[in-house]
């Protein structure tokens, strides 16, 4: 257990290196980038793509993965524009409040296809994919929404900040990176999720109640998701049926980058939250060269095939190893 730490251990410091190189180069090509603007909006930016990472994660960990989030996040916010606009009185608690209950519905129908009826998470999420963003074009009807629609209690969120360099909604994401990091580490249930994703087969057979984790973690990406439109609605004021369309590439980027093992077993909520970090940085240094959206995207992928062969050497590594000790124990 004490390598297994030293080894996400490891990996979160050698990504805090990388970001840390990254906003260094990033900031050489566009000053503005290391001034106190420039950290909010980075933080800023991230901020979606960071929560949504942290909702993620135990379900990478237990080799499953969730396609969805991205779809959940647009229909989320343009159902929280539309209810704001029919009703005037609305404020930001509300939206706080059904913004993860419409997330939680996503999450439910995900978890009772993958945990439930044991299909393959991939499959299932790819259908619920288009499914939510079908749904989403259709309850829209091209109607968009824009600051005027919105609870100004909720938008004046966007200027709140914390030590005058944290914005509101990145101070929310260090509090989940916290809780969850600290639910992973310390609990049975989180314990159960690394057990899951190193073999699942073994963790069924110890006893561990795989539909219940399973389930619970795919109930929890959905309300994370949900939180995401609310977050969506802070950072841009307007949305339309396209909201958040087609970042579900980044998403998982973030995630494997940050060193969730796209195998199972291994990774941290924090790592993901670096991963988002250190992938929007590069954004921003890819923007400040002038680079077309194309390469970006193609970069994203880049950086994704990267990491899951980081990932795949690192547990041959590990095996070879245990397989040493064992033998070395024997003789």
């Amino acid at each position: 257990m004490s390598r297994f730490s030293g080894l996400l251990r490891g990996r979160e410091f050698s990504l805090a290196l990388i970001l840390v190189v990254a906003i260094g180069i990033t900031g050489t090509i566009n000053p503005r980038f290391l001034t106190g603007d420039g950290t909010r909006d980075l933080l800023t930016a991230t901020a979606i793509v960071a929560l949504l990472t942290i909702g993620m994660t135990p379900i990478v960990i237990m080799r499953h993965i969730d396609l969805s989030v991205a779809s959940t996040v647009g229909l989320t916010a343009w159902l929280l524009a539309d209810y704001s606009a029919k009703n005037p009185g609305t404020n930001a608690l509300t939206m706080f409040i059904l913004g993860p209950l419409i997330g939680l519905g996503a999450g439910l129908l995900n978890g009772v296809l993958v945990a439930g009826l044991r299909l393959p998470a991939l499959v299932v999420t790819i259908g619920t994919l288009y499914i939510i963003r079908g749904i989403a074009y259709v309850v829209s009807n091209s109607v968009d929404y824009n600051a005027q629609e919105m609870p100004q209690d909720l938008l004046e969120l966007q200027f709140k900040t914390y030590f005058g360099l944290i914005p509101f909604t990145f101070m929310l994401v260090i509090i989940g990176v916290i809780l969850v990091g600290w639910y992973m580490k310390y609990t049975k249930a989180g314990r159960d999720c690394y057990a899951i994703g190193s073999n699942p087969p073994a963790a069924d057979l110890a006893g561990i109640n795989v539909f219940r984790r399973t389930f619970v973690a795919f109930l929890f990406s959905g309300f994370m998701a949900g939180l995401g439109g609310v977050f969506y609605i802070i950072r841009f004021a307007q949305v339309d049926s396209t909201a958040f369309y087609g970042q579900e590439l980044g998403i998982v980027a973030a995630v494997v980058i940050g060193g969730v093992a796209i195998f199972g077993g291994a990774g941290t909520p924090v790592g993901a939250a670096i991963g988002a970090l250190l992938v929007q940085t590069i954004q921003g240094a890819l923007a400040a060269l002038g680079v077309a959206p194309f390469w970006k995207q193609a970069i994203n992928g880049t950086l994704l095939i990267i990491a899951i062969y980081v990932d795949r050497v690192i547990a041959r590594r590990s095996e070879k190893s245990l397989l040493a000790q064992r033998i070395r124990e024997r003789a």
